[in-house]
């Protein structure tokens, strides 16, 4: 009585042992711990050599022999690159005229498509240029407005993208000054000589050393030219006497102002 008692405790205590150390591979596996899971279903196996057991054990071994399998191969494999994002504007100069109100459209071009971009110009440049997207995001739509100025101004816009950017430089023309004299042919007496006054009018923004908005440029070298201090010039010449050469002739050429790209001519003559 005694020698069966103890046998069966001791069948009991080997068959609780091996379903314990085959949950806790399946616990191990379940975690990802592969080879302590497997180690766990042997020591199962070796307690309990039961061909139930043994079968039971090696299916989860299989098991975990191919988890173990697939997670290094994908642990191995590159990642998937995420596609670049790339930018392209239609171009990156452009020019608009001083004397009206105009809108160009620019287009924006972005890989993979997208309206996710922004455009910026300085903020003291804002009064004057204007920026709008096209409701596609297809575009960028410029706005100019007009200028008062005989000079160019200048800006430049930023395009942005993701990490891309792409810059736009904007020249607006400044107004065609104006530069007139008041009297464009100027007369003189051969033998008494003389001088005479011309007014000029200039509305050029464009200042000259004397501080004046335009200049003298060229002028005949038998005059002499007085430039006063309000936008007035004086035109100065001595009398013929029968000794020169240009007596019977007389004399004539012209004199040039500048104010920017304009020139204005005023003729002079001593006949």
């Amino acid at each position: 009585m005694v020698i069966l008692l103890m046998t069966l405790t001791t069948t009991h205590t080997y068959a609780q042992s091996a379903s314990e150390a085959y949950n806790k591979g399946v616990a191990l596996m379940n975690k990802g711990d592969y080879q302590g899971a497997i180690a766990s279903f042997k020591a199962s196996m070796a307690i309990n050599k039961s061909a139930a057991n043994v079968k039971k054990c090696n299916a989860q071994i299989t098991k975990c022999n191919r988890l173990a399998k697939k997670k290094t191969t994908t642990s191995t494999e590159a990642p998937k690159k995420a596609p670049q994002k790339t930018l392209k504007v239609g171009t990156n100069r452009i020019v608009f005229e001083a004397n009206a109100e105009v809108t160009k459209a620019i287009s924006i071009e972005t890989q993979p498509e997208s309206n996710d971009w922004i455009a910026n110009v300085a903020s003291e440049h804002e009064s004057w240029c204007k920026l709008a997207k096209s409701m596609d995001g297809k575009l960028l739509q410029i706005t100019c407005l007009p200028s008062n100025s005989t000079l160019a101004r200048f800006t430049g816009i930023t395009v942005i993208y993701d990490q891309e950017t792409q810059f736009i430089q904007l020249t607006q023309k400044g107004k065609t000054p104006q530069l007139k004299a008041l009297i464009t042919n100027v007369k003189l007496n051969k033998r008494k000589g003389g001088s005479k006054q011309v007014a000029i009018s200039c509305n050029s923004d464009t200042l000259y050393s004397d501080n004046k908005n335009w200049q003298l440029y060229k002028y005949p070298d038998w005059c002499e030219i007085y430039v006063t201090s309000g936008n007035e010039l004086t035109v100065k010449a001595d009398k013929l006497t029968k000794e020169d050469a240009d007596f019977k002739a007389g004399r004539s050429g012209d004199i040039i102002l500048k104010s920017q790209n304009q020139e204005c001519v005023i003729h002079v003559e001593q006949k």
